[in-house]
């Protein structure tokens, strides 16, 4: 019930007392006016009775109101606080989000400079894939003119070796010759002219030999390479001399071929004068006239 409400009620009370009063009054002045101040002072009492009854009643119904209006502050209260904590998650999804936006920035401009990365690997393979396709090409160049270089090692070791043959079929004309020059001047008593011709070892001494010759086969390896100059592990003590000439092999592959131009008592140097492929250190030696006459 509202205040409006009570007022009203209390004012409508206020005049049915006054208006019972002057019936009151106005009836006394009757003749049978005991008997109607005896009724409506029963009127009066229901009056009251109802009265109080209201007031009890808006009494009750003020309390309810308190009640009901303490509960929606306390309704009204937690609101607030819900509302406040809202706002506060509100905030942190706020900075949660802003977070989330610099982070997305940092991944797209981490995502464009992988990309560009990637970009450049690529290219850069591209760049290998066609350094890669020119050595290969140049590889097999390389070993065609391997197997060219081959074929003329091979053509020219065949004709080393007819040469050689021709060599030890000359020789062996001239041993016969001297052993018939021998046996006629025997026969016929006259100086043989065959010794002056050839000495002990098989040289004609008014024939200078193209390079020295060693007595026994001169074998080694190559030491150091700078450029076309060598080094190698044979020296004058093994029989090396200025102008002599080494065969360079590795793994029974011709290399190349070495003249020497200094020599000292253990080691010597030469240099490059005809190869297939360049020296180096460890690579086997051997004298070239010995290796042509085990052929």
């Amino acid at each position: 019930m509202s205040t409006l409400t009570k007022v009203f009620v209390v004012v409508l009370v206020v005049c049915s007392i006054a208006f019972t009063t002057m019936t009151i009054s106005t009836v006394a002045q009757t003749a049978n006016w005991h008997d109607t101040a005896i009724k409506y002072e029963q009127n009066a009492r229901v009056a009251d009775t109802t009265l109080r009854q209201m007031i009890a009643a808006s009494a009750a119904e003020d309390a309810a109101v308190r009640d009901a209006n303490k509960g929606l502050s306390e309704r009204i209260g937690q609101l607030e606080a819900d509302l406040q904590k809202l706002g506060t998650e509100s905030a942190q999804m706020k900075a949660d989000l802003a977070k989330a936006d610099s982070e997305k920035s940092s991944s797209e401009a981490m995502n464009r400079g992988l990309l560009a990365s990637l970009q450049m690997a690529e290219a850069s393979r591209q760049e290998y894939r066609k350094q890669r396709d020119d050595i290969e090409k140049g590889n097999i160049e390389l070993q065609q003119r391997n197997i060219d270089l081959s074929g003329r090692v091979n053509e020219l070791t065949a004709k080393v070796s007819v040469l050689m043959e021709q060599k030890r079929q000359y020789e062996q004309q001239l041993n016969i010759l001297k052993t018939e020059n021998e046996r006629v001047a025997t026969e016929t008593q006259r100086p043989s002219v065959a010794g002056g011709m050839e000495n002990p070892n098989g040289v004609m001494p008014n024939i200078k030999a193209l390079t020295p010759v060693s007595a026994t086969p001169i074998r080694g390896k190559v030491m150091e390479v700078t450029g076309d100059s060598v080094s190698l592990s044979v020296g004058s003590s093994d029989g090396v001399q200025k102008d002599m000439v080494f065969v360079v092999h590795r793994n029974g592959d011709y290399v190349a071929d070495v003249k020497i131009v200094s020599v000292e008592p253990n080691r010597s140097a030469g240099k490059v004068i005809k190869k297939a492929s360049g020296p180096q250190p460890s690579d086997q030696i051997t004298d070239a006239l010995s290796l042509s006459s085990t052929k």
